[in-house]
């Protein structure tokens, strides 16, 4: 019995310390949601998904252990009151993470407001769940973690919440805010080799060469993955002009890729100019940054002797 005992007491003690880890860890994810709130009319959608995402990802490890239940009668209504705020929590920042976005997505929506009110009424509920169960370890028969429970408050900000779903909804629409939905697939630099330079008289020239290599380097500068769209090369000024093409498949946000065209004969003495442009039919937040020239002249090569 006394083995029994021990046993018991060693499990509760890890239970927990465990859900007093994951508290803590919520907590964190709490204030940084309360910030992420607070800067609606100049936050990243990024950032903005980051935090929301890491919040829910610790949630679900709590769902996930109460699920599997306490280690002793003691604590079974501590392992109640704990998943129901999990629960709470979980559809309340859900909730508010799709309500935001699809305010900053569609103008025109107009159920997001009470979308979002929902939303902090179960971040409110959930807030106090964890209050009751913060009370239900002062029970003297409930065994109690070794540290006091930290303070836990996901509800952003007081107030009706109709008029605080307002509030935020204005504010994720915002101008000066990148929470909305932004491709921008630019070119970010056109790069030859052998590598040209510019002279003293502001002119752009290449090194002696029969035959030139372009690389085009695409950027994604939006907060959304791209569509695949085509780049094309131009090169006027010889004979005739030259035109490739290649396919720039689907990149990340903030991630880029150098594609680099197969060699183009050049001749000395000849100026030339040289275009990429990319043909996105994808929509695309600017298309300032689509198409890209160089003016170049080839150097003659040096004369023996």
């Amino acid at each position: 019995m006394v083995a029994g005992a021990g046993r018991d007491t060693r499990a509760e003690l890890e239970y927990l310390d465990t859900l007093q880890a994951q508290v803590m860890q919520i907590a964190v994810g709490a204030q940084s949601l309360s910030d992420a709130a607070g800067r609606l009319y100049s936050i990243d959608r990024v950032e903005f998904v980051a935090v929301t995402d890491s919040l829910r990802a610790d949630l679900a490890t709590g769902i996930q252990m109460t699920q599997v239940g306490p280690p002793s009668k003691s604590l079974v209504a501590v392992n109640a009151l704990y998943r129901q705020a999990l629960v709470a929590w979980n559809r309340g920042v859900t909730g508010f993470a799709s309500g935001i976005l699809v305010a900053a997505d569609d103008p025109s929506d107009s159920v997001v407001d009470e979308n979002i009110a929902d939303a902090l009424a179960e971040l409110r509920a959930g807030d106090e769940l964890y209050r009751q169960l913060v009370l239900v370890f002062d029970a003297a028969d409930v065994p109690s973690p070794l540290a006091p429970m930290p303070v836990v408050v996901l509800s952003p900000v007081e107030g009706g919440l109709v008029s605080t779903s307002r509030t935020y909804v204005a504010a994720a629409r915002s101008r000066s805010n990148t929470l909305m939905l932004r491709p921008g697939l630019g070119i970010a630099q056109l790069l030859s080799d052998p590598q040209w330079v510019v002279n003293p008289d502001g002119q752009t020239v290449m090194p002696a060469t029969t035959q030139a290599i372009f690389s085009v380097v695409v950027r994604n500068a939006g907060n959304v993955v791209s569509r695949p769209e085509t780049l094309s090369l131009t090169l006027t000024g010889g004979a005739d002009p030259l035109e490739l093409a290649a396919n720039v498949d689907a990149l990340e946000p903030g991630r880029q890729r150098t594609i680099v065209f197969q060699p183009i004969a050049v001749e000395s003495s000849l100026i030339y100019e040289v275009s990429a442009i990319l043909r996105v039919v994808n929509p695309d937040s600017s298309l300032d940054d689509n198409e890209i020239s160089v003016v170049f002249v080839v150097n003659e090569a040096a004369t023996p002797g």
